[in-house]
């Protein structure tokens, strides 16, 4: 698994900010329904908020489910791939994967 780069940008550090970086972390669940989506998602939530109250730069942002894969793509933004790894193990949901992102902007019309 490759890291991202960790490094501060230019003015982060003076002005106190973290840099962070987006993820995205792949888990097969073949057989999901709603209610158990649903439930990856408060637990998602529920570990990264805790994860974030005690000091870890850590950030759920949302999930995607591709239903005849059976693949669910979760977003997170954190300082560091061990921080999502933390909140994933915590919410005791499989994943098969953690991978560095970058998001393109829209196109300018």
């Amino acid at each position: 698994m490759n890291e991202p780069d960790q490094r501060v940008p230019a003015g982060a550090a003076a002005t106190g900010l973290a840099a962070t970086s987006l993820f995205v972390v792949e888990r097969r669940l073949p057989g999901t329904d709603e209610h158990q989506l649903a439930v990856l998602q408060a637990a998602l939530a529920g570990a990264a908020g805790r994860l974030s109250a005690r000091g870890r730069c850590v950030r759920y942002l949302r999930s995607v489910f591709l239903a005849r894969q059976a693949r669910v793509l979760s977003f997170f933004t954190a300082d560091s791939v061990e921080a999502v790894s933390a909140v994933n193990e915590a919410s005791l949901v499989p994943f098969t994967s953690i991978e560095p992102a970058v998001e393109l902007p829209a196109p300018v019309p």
